[in-house]
């Protein structure tokens, strides 16, 4: 198997205080069943409510749709409102299969958020562990 760039080379990632751009990034964000499992409980509601109010589904798979203008529901002014319980994809973020690809990805993805190249060295076991919780 080859060896992956980021597997050579010291990558470095932190949260930066604040930033919640890619709360607000156009986009999709992906729930498995664990994923409304954990977030409808967290916000103590039944998960068919949850799914009422905040997902769209589409080929058995359940989502939020994240539009121009329009962040994630769950932004609010302090962060992230289910936190401890977000999804799988933004706990990975930015350590997402395409992002990592290649250090051009990784260049560019950095453009959008200020924490790449701030913060400690991401180990390459904490860098494939994003990948096998976020397979989308």
């Amino acid at each position: 198997m080859e060896t992956k760039w980021w597997e050579k080379e010291p990558v470095r990632f932190e949260c930066e205080p604040d930033c919640f751009k890619c709360c607000a990034k156009p986009g999709v964000v992906y729930m498995d069943r664990k994923d409304v499992g954990n977030a409808a409980e967290y916000l103590r509601l039944p998960q068919k409510r949850f799914k009422l109010e905040f997902l769209k589904k589409e080929h058995d798979m359940w989502y939020i749709n994240v539009e121009e203008g329009n962040p994630c529901p769950f932004l609010t002014f302090e962060g992230c409102a289910i936190h401890e319980a977000k999804p799988a994809q933004c706990r990975t973020y930015p350590f997402w299969r395409e992002n990592m690809e290649t250090p051009r990805h990784w260049e560019l993805t950095a453009g959008f958020c200020p924490g790449i190249g701030k913060g400690p060295i991401q180990l390459p076991k904490i860098i494939k562990k994003a990948f096998d919780l976020f397979k989308f």
